[in-house]
């Protein structure tokens, strides 16, 4: 793609000409998605050839008049001579619809869909380039914020070309998911469950609607790094050797890539990276510590964990509730935040009682 300086020289003459003619002119603002951890997931060389694919997507849509350019590392920049907003649309989503058809592959042969977030801004008096720039940079941040709605409501979503793409992406997400449970059908029920649970402690302590999509979306997902445990590891029955420990603990950070190449919605990409911290700090795999934890996140650790304990596996019995609870109570302060670790026994002890009463 052609450079900042190239850039630069257009857009100058751009806003010129535009000055002069009263002829519209837009810049539009294209930023890749989690590149950095796209970067890490994959590797330099194979992040370098998502640049080099966004910008052929770029070339086969924008023709001349208009020009792009990288304008940062993973971003570029495109102006538009002579087409209003909704024109400069159209070719965007175009585009946008270009990019996330496309895959990348890592060395687990998990492939990995591609997304761009768009912003634009128009030419509307005496906006000088840098301005220009800032303020379809600011939309196009919008255009990030703007995921978390869309993926809430998810399957309901309107009919704007980009609501679906992104809701392709979550369905493709959501395949890599059924092809763990095809390997493990433990994690199916196992991810329901401690989902169910999650969610009922966030209506229990009126979690804003945000921490709620969090949970509600990151809970069936948490495990997605698993696509990349080999089976002799993710299905053996019984403890694990040293080896097989630290490969089943990277799972977390590839769940984390896989999802933030797919949304930008923090707090979900936060949930599945730090499911298995430690409210001591002595978790995997950032070593993260008490409030360090986003709220959601210490909320699914305790509903993970119970979980975990209560289910059966094919090497073990599962706790009963009693011994469970009294998991949970001894690990409060250690392994979970104390607080939540209260209510959460409180709600299960509850549950637990209008069970007898029921009975």
């Amino acid at each position: 793609a052609p450079n900042r300086r190239f850039l630069d020289e257009r857009l100058d003459l751009a806003v010129s000409a535009a000055r002069v003619s009263g002829e519209p002119l837009t810049i539009a603002y294209v930023d890749i998605d989690n590149f950095k951890l796209l970067n890490d997931f994959l590797g330099h060389m194979q992040g370098d050839e998502v640049l080099i694919r966004v910008a052929d997507a770029l070339r086969a849509e924008i023709a001349e008049p208009a020009v792009f350019a990288r304008f940062g590392g993973d971003e570029f920049v495109i102006v538009f001579p002579g087409e209003t907003v909704a024109q400069a649309r159209r070719a965007l989503e175009t585009v946008r619809r270009t990019v996330s058809g496309l895959g990348v592959v890592n060395g687990s042969q998990v492939t990995l869909p591609i997304r761009v977030s768009c912003g634009l801004a128009t030419l509307r008096g005496d906006e000088s380039p840098r301005n220009l720039i800032a303020e379809a940079e600011e939309q196009m941040y919008l255009d990030k914020a703007a995921t978390p709605a869309i993926v809430s409501g998810a399957m309901g979503g309107g009919g704007h070309p980009a609501t679906s793409v992104k809701i392709a992406n979550l369905k493709a997400l959501r395949s890599l998911v059924k092809a763990i449970d095809r390997r493990d059908s433990y994690t199916r029920f196992h991810s329901d469950h401690a989902t169910h649970l999650a969610l009922q402690m966030a209506r229990r302590l009126r979690l804003p609607e945000e921490d709620v999509n969090a949970l509600t979306i990151g809970g069936p997902i948490h495990d997605l790094g698993k696509i990349v445990v080999p089976d002799e590891i993710l299905r053996k029955p019984g403890p694990l050797s040293a080896h097989e420990r630290r490969n089943m603990e990277e799972h977390p950070v590839m769940g984390a890539a896989i999802t933030a190449a797919v949304m930008d919605y923090d707090v979900v990409v936060e949930l599945v990276r730090h499911h298995h911290e430690r409210f001591d700090g002595e978790g995997y795999p950032g070593r993260l510590r008490a409030e360090e934890i986003s709220l959601p996140t210490r909320i699914f650790t305790l509903a993970d964990a119970y979980s975990a304990m209560t289910t059966d596996r094919p090497y073990r019995k599962g706790l009963t509730i009693e011994q469970a609870i009294d998991q949970v109570e001894r690990g409060a302060g250690t392994q979970f935040d104390p607080d939540l670790a209260r209510e959460f026994v409180s709600m299960l002890s509850g549950d637990e009682q209008a069970t007898e009463r029921a009975a």
